[in-house]
């Protein structure tokens, strides 16, 4: 079993990975000449992570017969009502007061920033779309499952993967970057392999075995040494068709750990915070105010003031977006 606790300490692994990979846009990207920060940035890709937790807790769900469009719609729609009010605070209103000629407001790109069509305003967003396309396209994709099995359904995820993954590489300059829908529908392909994956781990979970290896009982220490062996080694190779592999070690690897209490309460803090710091971190840091980090100098510090100024940011708008939800009839 996959607890509550389990999913939000990988969550919140998640996000500090996130933004190690994003910490160049923050301290100049001096930092990637480090061996040591080369390495965490290579190894630090967490989008997968947060794709098998969503398919695994959507599957409970489907398999509750509670998965319905009605709560699909809610669920996106909760997560583009923190999008737009992080947008109307940040570079619509302190954007056009602190830092004017920045952000463009003409009604094009309004309207396809704030539908998540385009991210002209902070490219860390660029996953919302295809995030939301993957969660309306869920219960077709868990039928299929049902219908063929774990293994062929792995396999056409991976298929997925693998051939939306090129079709970036080869394409994202000379086609994606001025036929930005045709590329969300490419992403969300990606995206689907997380989703399979996680839906197949809730299946092993809900036939009565375990995400737990008998032979790591008791032996925490081990788990967490070949976690730290595999990130590294996952550090020296540059190709991401490992991400969604390498998610599974970590879900795995967290699942299998006995975290200490102070240990497990720091990860499911920033878990549970993960929506808002990953929407809202590139307007704390990277396109706003990363003029009052790098002063830091030292790429560790600038990290660790990110973190802390992005989690305390994103827990001042959670009860915002609690009222709104809740205004709205959404919670």
């Amino acid at each position: 079993m996959m607890s509550r606790e389990h999913s939000a300490i990988i969550k919140g692994i998640g996000i500090l990975f996130m933004m190690i990979c994003h910490l160049d846009f923050v301290s100049g990207g001096e930092h990637l000449n480090n061996a040591f920060f080369h390495t965490l940035t290579n190894a630090s890709h967490m989008i997968n992570y947060c794709l098998i937790i969503s398919g695994y807790g959507l599957y409970l769900v489907y398999e509750k017969g509670r998965l319905s469009w009605s709560n699909l719609f809610k669920r996106s729609l909760r997560l583009y009502i923190a999008f737009w009010l992080i947008l109307l605070i940040f570079p619509v209103l302190l954007g056009s007061m602190l830092y004017p000629g920045r952000f463009s407001y003409s009604w094009y790109k309004l309207i396809t920033n704030f539908s998540g069509v385009r991210w002209d305003y902070c490219n860390f967003t660029w996953f919302l779309l295809p995030y939301v396309l993957m969660v309306f396209s869920s219960k077709a994709v868990f039928k299929m499952i049902d219908k063929v099995g774990n293994i062929i359904s792995f396999f056409i995820g991976a298929a997925l993967y693998i051939v939306s993954t090129w079709l970036i590489s080869r394409f994202f300059i000379t086609y994606f970057r001025e036929h930005y829908l045709i590329y969300h529908i490419v992403l969300a392909a990606q995206t689907l392999f997380g989703l399979i994956i996680g839906a197949i781990m809730a299946r092993i979970v809900l036939s009565g075995k375990s995400l737990k290896i008998p032979f790591f009982e008791g032996r925490s220490w081990l788990v967490l040494l070949i976690f730290l062996v595999l990130y590294v080694l996952r550090g020296q190779i540059h190709s991401a068709a490992l991400n969604p592999f390498f998610a599974i070690i970590v879900i795995l690897a967290v699942v299998n750990i006995e975290w200490p209490r102070p240990v497990a309460r720091f990860f499911s803090a920033l878990g549970n915070q993960l929506m808002l710091m990953w929407l809202v971190q590139g307007f704390v840091g990277a396109f706003m105010f990363k003029e009052y980090y790098q002063p830091l100098h030292w790429p560790a510090l600038i990290w660790v003031a990110w973190v802390t100024v992005t989690y305390l940011t994103a827990c001042l708008l959670k009860p915002i977006t609690n009222r709104l939800n809740s205004l709205l009839k959404l919670s």
